[in-house]
């Protein structure tokens, strides 16, 4: 298997089918991929409603999950079950651009991490202030982790699997989307290669976000300060 796309759901009934159909539609030539949708067992019926979309495509996996829920560990779940040699990574919400997916696959084969950034020139998100609280804290986040990455808190991305396998899993994929600038750290670390690539973020279509925005700066703050001041071994 050539290439795994993570799709991890909550409550995105409206939205899934449609990103789904759009990866499937751009990637119509690429045979060798799966597409794991890992849904924490949400209230909306996306699992159910995918999987009477797409039971019969033997192209999507669909994992369930009702246990130790939350983003990072269903992205983790996800690479776990994955058989791609590459992984990409996407929000469900219709924000992440699949149209970049063919590009990401060829700058995958030069390196290691492939991050669509916002913060890159021609990068943008449609909720201008959002866009300009999330890209004050971003500085912030690179001051802290002394790293020049300008999106650390992105979460669309492609990584090879034996990238993942040299890095400490369980000290990276826990909570929710701070879990990606642990990823990017560990990976500088351990001197693997990253490139930007610019991406414009869109706004959600259906339902409504999971995250309360001010609240998860306060939180990635402190983690990421714990991350920079903590000797890993």
């Amino acid at each position: 298997m050539d290439l795994s796309i993570i799709l991890p759901t909550y409550n995105e009934k409206n939205n899934i089918n449609v990103l789904i159909k759009n990866i499937l539609e751009i990637l119509k030539d690429v045979d060798n991929k799966e597409v794991i949708v890992v849904d924490d067992n949400s209230p909306d019926g996306t699992y159910l409603h995918c999987k009477t979309e797409f039971e019969k495509n033997n192209q999507i996996r669909l994992i369930l999950r009702k246990n130790n829920r939350g983003l990072a560990h269903s992205i983790a779940d996800g690479i776990k079950a994955s058989k791609g040699k590459n992984v990409i990574v996407m929000d469900t919400d219709l924000s992440h651009d699949p149209k970049l997916i063919p590009q990401i696959i060829n700058l995958n084969k030069d390196y290691d991490i492939v991050s669509c950034s916002r913060y890159c020139e021609g990068g943008s998100m449609g909720n201008k202030l959002h866009y300009y609280c999330s890209f004050s804290y971003n500085l912030l986040l690179k001051f802290i982790l002394r790293t020049q990455i300008k999106d650390n808190t992105g979460g669309y991305f492609c990584i090879k699997k034996n990238t993942l396998d040299l890095l400490p899993f369980e000290k990276i994929f826990y909570g929710y989307g701070e879990y990606f600038f642990r990823l990017l750290y560990f990976a500088q670390i351990m001197k693997q290669s990253i490139i930007e690539i610019p991406t414009i973020y869109n706004q959600r279509t259906y339902g409504k976000s999971k995250s309360n925005f001010f609240f998860l700066l306060f939180k990635y703050f402190f983690s990421a300060v714990r991350l920079r001041f903590t000797t890993y071994k």
